[in-house]
């Protein structure tokens, strides 16, 4: 989601070339090229009317097994995860839509076709059920979670390893279309007294039996579909790379292990980040963490166990200070614009930078139009969240969810306010005044990795020190995108729909 600029990459590569250094092996980064070990959705909608499109690619010539999670939009639950053994060059795909759980509440739900080996297993076609759904759990498992919190979220895909034994490549092969067998992949995980072989065992590293190192080669693709407008809003998944240098086998059915692996169990403990120095060069920086106590574990819930110690690296590569999007509220000439902004916060729930709770953001002198004019510049000028919070600024709010919706809104007397975007249930609105397009800038202001930062070293031609409390660790690690759709004329079933990435700017 975060691209970095691949001719900055480019010369600091040169230069870590000349000095005999490839950090880019050793430190967690996000991939420009899009692939990598570890893939971040931000986004999936199962609301009434929408529908949520999800590809996952191997592009390697290895056998790999894959985490999935389904994480609910309020507290970042695991609401579904399975294992995903996946071929060489083999594609998985699944729809996110709403369900029955069947005791009466609509939650979102799984919907797969695809032969893919998975554990649990899910659609095989080998009992004439070539169509498996399992509806997400929450609203009856974890405190203060509904089922409409459920119907949206985002979603983690981590790389555990390559498969290694030979019996598992040969099951989830495809063949004429179909895996040759895919009760392999649980006669490895059954031990010899359970009638299995036993080549599966669950851990970390060597105690991971059956499995090699992670290499990465990920990618992916989602598309949110609003189903009766007719609009479809295409969203890459941010890719990161270098996340582990060693292997991590989890059952997702084991309760005190099923949040493994996660954004914090990696054990690579650097970070790389491009930034410009002072000379205003491009400059790679490679940081060193310190461990941090596990958030899961601090909550004190039965029901949730470890999830990992080491988050900072990748909190650090999606940290944002700022972040800056687009917005199109045209009523005129048919257009019928809207925007919805979704912010993510996946790193929410390892506690990072007291981020444990709510997150305060601010649009101030952050809202333009088109032709430079600025919005907001007052704090009483009436742009800002709805509704505004006692002692706030009128341009100030607390975005409280791991994923936040903000529905953009114009005074614009043709402007229909009824309608948004992702008709998000838990959206919060800003308003824009009598603004129809432009663009806009969210702020984070007061939040800090320092607390985790051990050492940094800088390369470039005149390379700059850094601290703790330097800009480059100041921000809130987000992912997300703007959600853009009306009318190409006045025909009301021409309808558009774009999603843009959120770009961030550092100080």
């Amino acid at each position: 989601m975060f691209k970095k600029n691949k001719v900055a990459i480019s010369v600091a590569t040169g230069i870590l070339g000349a000095m005999g250094v490839i950090t880019s092996a050793q430190a967690v980064h996000v991939n420009p090229d899009g692939t990598g070990q570890v893939l971040l959705f931000p986004y999936f909608n199962a609301n009434e009317g929408y529908v949520t499109n999800i590809n996952l690619v191997n592009s390697t010539d290895q056998t790999k097994a894959v985490k999935i999670r389904f994480r609910e939009g309020k507290s970042s639950n695991d609401v579904l995860d399975f294992n995903i053994y996946m071929s060489p060059q083999d594609t998985w795909t699944g729809s996110v839509k709403a369900g029955d759980d069947g005791e009466g509440n609509i939650v979102g739900m799984l919907s797969t076709n695809d032969r893919t080996c998975t554990l649990p297993a899910l659609a095989s076609c080998e009992d004439g059920k070539c169509l498996a759904e399992q509806a997400f759990t929450g609203q009856n498992v974890y405190k203060g979670v509904t089922a409409e919190d459920t119907r949206e979220g985002y979603v983690e895909v981590v790389e555990m390893g390559v498969v290694t034994d030979p019996t598992v490549k040969a099951g989830v092969l495809h063949k004429n279309g179909k895996p040759a067998n895919c009760t392999a992949v649980e006669d490895a995980w059954r031990t010899a007294s359970q009638g299995g072989k036993g080549t599966f065992t669950q851990g970390v590293g060597s105690a991971a039996a059956g499995m090699g190192a992670p290499t990465g080669g990920l990618f992916g693709s989602s598309a949110i579909l609003n189903v009766a407008k007719g609009a479809a809003f295409a969203v890459d998944p941010v890719a990161l790379d270098n996340y582990s240098t060693q292997a991590q086998h989890w059952l997702s059915d084991d309760p005190d292990y099923f949040l493994l692996p996660s954004l914090a169990s990696g054990n690579v403990s650097t970070s790389e980040v491009m930034t410009r120095n002072a000379a205003g060069e491009s400059e790679l920086v490679v940081t060193d963490w310190n461990a941090a106590s596990d958030a899961c574990l601090d909550l004190d819930d039965p029901l949730i166990p470890a999830c990992g110690t080491n988050p900072y690296p990748v909190a650090h590569v999606l940290l944002a200070p700022s972040l800056m999007n687009e917005y199109f509220l045209d009523p005129t000439d048919g257009y019928d614009g809207h925007t919805d902004w979704v912010v993510t916060f996946p790193m929410k729930k390892h506690g990072i930078n007291m981020a444990t709770t709510d997150v305060a953001a601010s649009f101030e002198n952050g809202i333009y139009d088109r032709e430079e004019g600025q919005a907001g510049v007052k704090t009483t000028s009436g742009f800002g969240f709805s509704p505004v919070l006692p002692g706030k600024k009128a341009d100030s709010s607390i975005l409280g969810r791991e994923v936040n919706v903000i529905s953009f809104k114009s005074t614009d007397p043709s402007y229909d306010a009824s309608y948004s975007v992702l008709s998000s249930n838990a959206k919060q609105s800003i308003s824009v005044g009598a603004f129809v397009s432009g663009w806009a800038r969210l702020s984070f202001p007061g939040y800090s990795l320092g607390g985790g930062f051990k050492s940094a070293s800088a390369y470039s031609p005149h390379p700059g020190s850094y601290s703790a409390s330097s800009n480059l660790y100041k921000g809130v690690p987000a992912v997300g995108a703007a959600f853009l759709d009306g009318n190409v004329s006045q025909n009301p079933n021409a309808r558009f729909g774009d999603a843009l990435p959120h770009k961030i700017q550092r100080d």
